[in-house]
């Protein structure tokens, strides 16, 4: 298992924040992230760029679109590796459709047949029923403490597994420590062997993932740092059914199932779902419909957006610089503002009718006058 950052790594990372506080810029030496992606023939028009302008002014640090498997648009911090937030969450989604279909879990698995406890609280026999599906749904009816949640939470055994969702830290963080447990790897190394190989990510490390623990629960929680330009190839390949450059890495099936609306505002109250913003969610994964699509998104605090349109394959990775480290982080946490989430989406919107209309002619046209 991966362990939490030794003293001479956490003294490195606050000398290297000190640095670029004081420096007023990021220490980076790491190379271009996405300089192998194809670029789309609407690559940096004028008429995009015209749209993403104000982008920096809603407290967007990095921003990259993408069409299919070609680039639109790149712009920002891309290849700082920034905490993910719970966008770590819909990356281990993606981790479970390939533990499936390896044969290492099942979806009906339960806690119980794992034997999978939390040993400074431990599950009663009826929570020990939720299985990986229900905590993929957040909907394991398992309302304890949980190291990373600061909202308040269901009294305990207030709906039975399966019954209700909550968007509940402690299945979550379990579903790393099981991914672990099965596998006999640490998290950062199932990342690293099952999709940044793959993918070709050019700066996540085992070393990215580090974990973190509150008196109330043996259960960690995992946290994820990855660049922007790595999320774009997660990203894409989500919105490729599991393709990635003409390779699958993940099944068709487990990529629709994962998306799928498992719980909406028709079944569950509306407030669940990030306030109302949400309309649905998947296997740790939310749904919105925006002006007559669906969207699918992976949302983490501070501004850490993937969005997705399956219909018309555009994808875009937001970012919010909350901290490559726990010094910058902690002053995030006291002076940081968080992205303008409805910009963000709004910007995704104009993006996506732009490409699918005549607009696409005029961004040719443009792009054709501009270049040199």
């Amino acid at each position: 298992m991966t362990p939490r950052h030794s003293g001479s790594h956490l003294a490195a990372a606050l000398c290297a924040a000190l640095l670029s506080l004081v420096s007023g810029c990021a220490l980076n030496t790491r190379s271009p992230g996405l300089a192998d992606f194809p670029r789309s023939p609407h690559w940096n028009a004028p008429a995009i760029a015209q749209l993403t302008r104000d982008a920096p002014e809603h407290r967007s640090d990095a921003l990259i679109i993408a069409k299919g498997d070609q680039l639109v648009f790149r712009h920002g911090q891309t290849v700082e590796k920034i905490n993910t937030h719970s966008v770590r969450k819909s990356i281990v989604a993606v981790l479970y459709g390939i533990a499936i279909d390896k044969g290492i879990l099942k979806l009906d698995d339960s806690l119980e047949a794992l034997g999978y406890d939390d040993r400074v609280t431990p599950l009663t026999t009826g929570e020990k029923q939720a299985t990986i599906r229900d905590l993929l749904m957040s909907r394991s009816g398992i309302y304890i403490d949980a190291s990373g949640q600061n909202w308040q939470r269901p009294d305990r055994h207030a709906s039975r597994p399966g019954e209700s969702f909550f968007y509940n830290n402690w299945g979550f963080n379990a579903l790393g420590e099981i991914l672990e447990r099965k596998t006999g790897m640490g998290l950062g190394e199932v990342i690293a062997e099952w999709l940044a190989k793959p993918l070709g990510m050019q700066h996540f490390t085992p070393a990215d993932v580090d974990w973190d623990s509150i008196d109330g629960s043996s259960v960690r929680q995992y946290v994820i740092y990855m660049s922007a330009d790595d999320l774009m190839r997660l990203a894409v390949l989500v919105a490729d059914e599991g393709n990635y450059r003409g390779k699958r890495l993940v099944p068709a099936e487990w990529i629709r199932d994962m998306t799928a609306t498992h719980s909406s505002t028709a079944t569950d109250p509306k407030d669940a779902f990030g306030g109302g913003f949400f309309d649905g969610y998947g296997y740790l994964w939310w749904t919105r419909h925006q002006n007559g699509r669906r969207l699918v998104c992976a949302d983490g605090w501070g501004g850490q957006y993937i969005i997705i349109d399956p219909e018309t394959r555009l994808v875009m990775i937001n970012r919010r610089n909350t901290g490559t480290n726990l010094l910058a982080q902690g002053w995030f946490l006291w002076r940081g503002v968080e992205t303008d989430r409805p910009y963000v989406y709004a910007l995704f919107e104009q993006v996506n009718g732009l490409l699918q209309t005549d607009g696409v002619q005029a961004l040719t046209k443009q792009a054709d006058q501009w270049s040199y």
